[in-house]
């Protein structure tokens, strides 16, 4: 088993030196990238274990081991999502009062969609409410998502409400 405690940098954001390597990627589910352990198997069946000692979530393309041949590198997995595109600031409103009433995590990847992992209740809910919903399968990032219910010191969110939904938008700032 190959352990290690530290992020090598990302092959998607301008780290240099990967081009190469073998890549063995590691496929999470949007839930496991801010665990503080995980031991789980690559694509090509290498095991490892990671203690993330950052506190920051794992991003897609995170190196998480390297060597002189290979590198093990984290996919985030697309899930079913349910896709909200509020038609004003009060169905915003509505729909991320919703979610957090349940303590539900959201993305909001744009001032105009929110996104949350499938929950049918959610579905049925805003359909009663004649808010418009799709499913999609996606990719939830936790650079975009919001966990009320997860605290901490170190990030601060802002949402902003402007005059029209396009002008909102969500201020995410590490002290």
């Amino acid at each position: 088993m190959i352990l290690s405690q530290g992020i090598a940098g990302n092959i998607l954001h301008g780290a240099d030196g990967f081009a190469d390597l073998n890549l063995d990627f590691l496929d999470l589910a949007w839930h496991e990238l801010d665990r503080g352990v995980l031991r789980k198997f690559t694509r090509n069946g290498q095991e490892i274990g990671f203690r993330n000692l950052t506190g920051v979530a794992l991003q897609d393309g995170d190196v998480l081991f390297r060597d002189a041949q290979s590198c093990i590198v984290v996919k985030i997995l697309p899930c079913m999502c349910l896709v909200i595109q509020p038609k004003n600031k009060i169905e915003m409103a509505s729909v991320c009062f919703e979610i957090g009433n349940r303590h539900l995590p959201i993305a909001i990847p744009s001032a105009d969609e929110v996104l949350i992992a499938f929950e049918e209740p959610l579905r049925v809910l805003f359909e009663k409410r004649a808010i418009a919903t799709r499913i999609e399968e996606r990719t939830l990032e936790q650079t975009q998502t919001l966990k009320i219910h997860a605290w901490t010191r170190k990030t601060k969110f802002k949402i902003t409400l402007a005059k029209t939904i396009h002008e909102s938008f969500v201020d995410t700032a590490a002290d």
